[in-house]
């Protein structure tokens, strides 16, 4: 076979191969996946996607030396490969070098300025560096004088909480997102803090109603909505998180073609939510206990809405052998399109203490003929078997 034929079929092996590594990832197989991304990497190994997606799958591995020198061998073949610039401007915030993962990301933008994602992520770094070490809380004026009915709301997050948050690789995390429309975030918050939140179910003084859902249709289980001002843990939570999912639903709106963005900070779409009328506080926590279900069903409130929410669990699961509460069983995470259909998935997600669940609200995004369209959904948890499940739900969005 003369040269060009047999570079030619390396190329379509390597193709391939690249293929069934994405589809073993897909399946949760990641072990599996870098197996296959490695063998595609060997069989072209001119070929900076090929190494890019390696450091990605690594990445997923937490093997950040290696996924590291991925990223820059693509690099070194295609400098003006805008991917590896944010991958690894990822990773450096691993290593607390924030202003090394600017200058990175300044890079992804330069070459590929037309990306909303990489130019969102690039404020989101910003902030992050200018607010390094800091955790968003209430400003003094707007916290209640003390009472007895009112835990202290100055709780505070673990100090290296908001460096790990930014070390997780969302340029990853939102391609998931993207494709599947739900995603787990293992280990979220840690024991402690699911603790502190957990515990202030039964403070009287946080909520401004309770419901207690016994129907069949809809689902069985307590939910207690927070009032303003929020706990200071919960607010910052949600302020923490919402750059770097406003920076995914952002690329939604750019491949859907659509002009709005989503401002790159809560405080500033908290704002446009006050512009439409919606000032009511979002956040809930919900309580299942034995028979506990929550239906499926599809979050339509709000003219102005976020496209993400995120759900973190609260109490262990009873295979958590490394936690000696009592945990529970069932209360699988479940996710599926409207109309279910024959070739339609419906996606489960088993989330245990501390792990968070990022989903699409209304709506996920579906290529239609070359193209990106808007494919409704909806999701729910499954029956409580055994046990007791906490869960901390924070919708973006305020209601009316």
């Amino acid at each position: 076979m003369n040269p060009k034929k047999q570079k030619e079929k390396q190329r379509r092996r390597a193709r391939k191969l690249a293929e069934q590594a994405w589809e073993a990832l897909h399946n949760e197989n990641l072990d599996l996946a870098v197996k296959i991304i490695r063998r595609a990497v060997e069989t072209q190994p001119d070929n900076p996607v090929l190494w890019n997606d390696q450091g990605v799958l690594l990445g997923l591995q937490e093997k950040n030396d290696e996924a590291e020198k991925s990223f820059r061998a693509a690099l070194r073949m295609a400098p003006d490969y805008a991917e590896p610039y944010t991958h690894l401007a990822a990773l450096r915030t691993r290593q607390g070098f924030y202003r090394d993962a600017v200058a990175l990301q300044v890079k992804a933008v330069k070459y590929a300025p037309d990306s909303a994602e990489y130019a969102d992520r690039l404020e989101a770094y910003r902030l992050l560096e200018s607010q390094h070490g800091m955790i968003p809380s209430l400003p003094p004026s707007e916290e209640p004088a003390p009472s007895k009915d009112l835990p202290d709301l100055k709780m505070a997050l673990p100090a290296n909480w908001p460096d790990e948050l930014a070390a997780r690789d969302w340029a990853a995390l939102g391609e998931t997102l993207t494709r599947e429309g739900c995603l787990l975030v293992p280990r979220l918050l840690d024991a402690a803090t699911c603790k502190s939140v957990a515990d202030l179910f039964d403070k009287e003084g946080l909520f401004a109603r309770t419901v207690v859902m016994d129907q069949e249709d809809f689902g069985q289980g307590v939910y207690r909505y927070f009032q303003a001002p929020l706990p200071a843990v919960v607010d910052a939570v949600r302020h923490a998180i919402y750059p770097f999912v406003a920076a995914i639903a952002n690329t939604w709106q750019e491949r859907l073609g659509k002009r709005n963005r989503y401002p790159p900070a809560w405080e500033d779409f908290r704002k446009e939510c006050e512009r439409a009328g919606q000032t009511t506080p979002t956040p809930i926590l919900l309580k299942y206990g034995p028979g506990g279900f929550n239906a499926l069903h599809r979050d339509l409130r709000g003219r102005v809405f976020f496209p993400i929410q995120l759900a973190v669990v609260l109490s262990p699961r009873a295979d958590q052998a490394d936690v000696a509460a009592e945990g529970f069983e069932g209360g699988e995470f479940l996710f599926c399109d409207i109309p279910e259909r024959g070739k339609s998935r419906r996606r489960t997600l088993t989330a245990g203490l501390g792990d968070g669940v990022l989903f699409c609200t209304r709506d996920r995004l579906v290529p239609i003929g070359g193209v990106f369209g808007l494919q409704p959904v909806k999701h729910g948890a499954a029956r409580i078997t055994s046990g007791t499940r906490v869960v901390l739900g924070v919708p973006f969005h305020e209601y009316r």
